[in-house]
């Protein structure tokens, strides 16, 4: 009950706003507008790098990039198209100390990396440069694993730079 008190009184002086233009929402997330203007990636895509597919084609398939040179990892996947309606969370994430967007961000790669988290025995963030770590004050990717190791039954390591 106090924790309820307590988020009413926050919300009070500082309301929840959209994570992508800033206008006010009811709750934390993103306003109808933004929300309906996302492109999230969890249709058919490359094997490899995950760019999506206008359709749907039968097997795994590799993206023309990914047939000429063969990327040095096996498969990769990202949550949603960088564009104009992404682009100011994304960068909220990465450069404003916005940690309270983990948990949303966190919940949509399990919905575009479910097949890739279930057949992976650990998840291992992309380290950051100790001088980019420094002036972040943390790594967003590690941050989005650790939740995402909660949340799934998959380990999480540390890379070795």
């Amino acid at each position: 009950m106090a924790g309820n008190v307590a988020k009413a009184v926050l919300d009070l002086l500082f309301p929840p706003l959209c994570i992508a233009c800033r206008a006010p929402v009811g709750q934390a997330g993103f306003c109808a507008d933004c929300w309906s203007g996302i492109s999230f990636l969890d249709g058919p895509g490359c094997v490899c790098c995950g760019l999506p597919f206008a359709v749907a084609l039968e097997g795994d398939n590799l993206c023309a990039s990914c047939l000429t040179t063969r990327p040095a990892f096996d498969t990769a996947r990202a949550i949603l198209a960088y564009d104009e309606k992404s682009r100011g969370a994304i960068l909220a994430l990465k450069h404003a100390d916005r940690l309270d967007l983990v948990p949303g961000f966190t919940r949509w790669l399990g919905r575009s990396g479910r097949a890739l988290l279930e057949n992976s025995d650990v998840v291992v963030p992309v380290p950051l440069h100790p001088l980019r770590l420094w002036r972040r004050r943390y790594n967003q990717a590690a941050e989005l694993a650790r939740r995402g190791a909660v949340l799934t039954d998959v380990n999480i390591g540390c890379a070795v730079s």
